[in-house]
């Protein structure tokens, strides 16, 4: 567009020029003619830089306004149609490319949105439902033993709706703090070592062993310490819950080129097969019965959003022997998290 106005600017001057010279070399008439000529350029100029500029700027300003309806009313995204001008090389162009991918990505946060929501209602009317059913059962029971055991259900049920709010509330608030959170260089070796110093513990007292294998020199990368903190605990706390008294928990870090790899391992029970795919989803759980509601199910989604900020990459899969039947049980699940350096 720039480019456009220059030789514009070029081709009236040279006009302007051409009559100076005109009224000096010849009479009153050719002057008129080459004024005449001028002019009629200069119109047709201003007619063809409204065609290339202001219609198409027009257009864009007036998909943009539709997205904002009469009184300040926010109008559905699929209405806003912005214009493709991609085809053009200049300014114009970038800007709808610029502002149709803004709008793509407006209508992808507002479906997410739309879909945690009704997620969110679904996950808490599951305790709201047993709640009014232990505390209508509590009325009518006399037995004390019989309403201990209410009483344990409602305790338990309290908690896991303030575990699911807790957890809710730091999904949704993670996108926009991933944003103001600011990156520094941090040593990953030395972060990994003291979390998995402090988790040892609670190893311990389950009967796990928790075995660490790091390389000797730092593993640097720029990041968000806290954040990519928060993943590792979660993968290794699931593993440590997975895992029963004799099972063990590995976790290993390598650089590989432009990556370093943290993989956690555990010998426990491995992922069904047909979870896989859906152990990253929001409020999946696949635990057993007797840790029922005390996992929101949001961990392992919040661990892959933090990843995929820091343009990393995680993935879920079984531990299996070479050359194992595939429909075997597994020996163990495997966590592998791999970010750029």
């Amino acid at each position: 567009m720039a480019g456009q106005i220059v030789l514009a600017n070029l081709v009236v001057l040279a006009v302007v020029l051409a009559g100076i010279f005109a009224v000096r070399a010849t009479g009153p008439v050719q002057t008129a003619l080459v004024c005449a000529a001028a002019f009629a350029v200069c119109i047709a100029l201003s007619l063809a830089l409204a065609t290339a500029i202001t219609r198409p700027l027009a257009a864009l300003a007036a998909a943009a306004e539709i997205g904002r309806g009469p009184g300040g009313r926010t109008i559905a995204p699929g209405r806003v149609w912005i214009p493709d001008l991609s085809a053009r090389s200049d300014e114009i162009g970038r800007l709808s490319v610029a502002l149709r991918g803004m709008v793509t990505a407006l209508c992808d946060r507002i479906d997410a949105n739309e879909h945690f929501a009704a997620d969110v209602s679904h996950e808490i009317k599951n305790p709201l439902a047993s709640l009014r059913s232990a505390v209508g059962s509590l009325r009518m029971v006399s037995k004390v033993e019989h309403r201990e055991k209410l009483l344990d259900v409602i305790d338990h049920d309290v908690r896991r709706l303030d575990r699911l709010v807790s957890d809710i509330s730091s999904a949704s608030r993670l996108e926009s703090d991933l944003v103001k959170e600011e990156e520094e260089a941090f040593n990953l070796r030395k972060t990994l070592l003291s979390l998995t110093d402090h988790l040892s513990t609670q190893a311990q007292w389950k009967g796990v062993d928790l075995i660490t294998d790091f390389p000797d020199q730092p593993l640097n990368l720029v990041g968000i310490e806290a954040r990519l903190a928060q993943v590792f605990v979660n993968l290794i706390t699931n593993a440590i819950s997975f895992c029963t008294a004799g099972d063990a928990v590995r976790i290993w870090a390598r650089r590989r080129e432009n990556r370093v790899l943290v993989v956690v391992e555990d010998t426990g029970p491995g992922i069904p097969e047909q979870a896989l795919t859906k152990v990253f989803q929001r409020f999946y759980s696949e635990r057993p019965d007797s840790d029922f509601g005390n996992h929101s199910g949001l961990g392992l989604a919040i661990s892959k959003q933090i990843v995929e900020a820091h343009g990393g990459v995680i993935w879920a899969e079984n531990i299996r022997a070479d050359g194992a039947d595939p429909r075997a049980a597994p020996l163990g699940a495997r966590f592998v998290v791999g970010l750029p350096v």
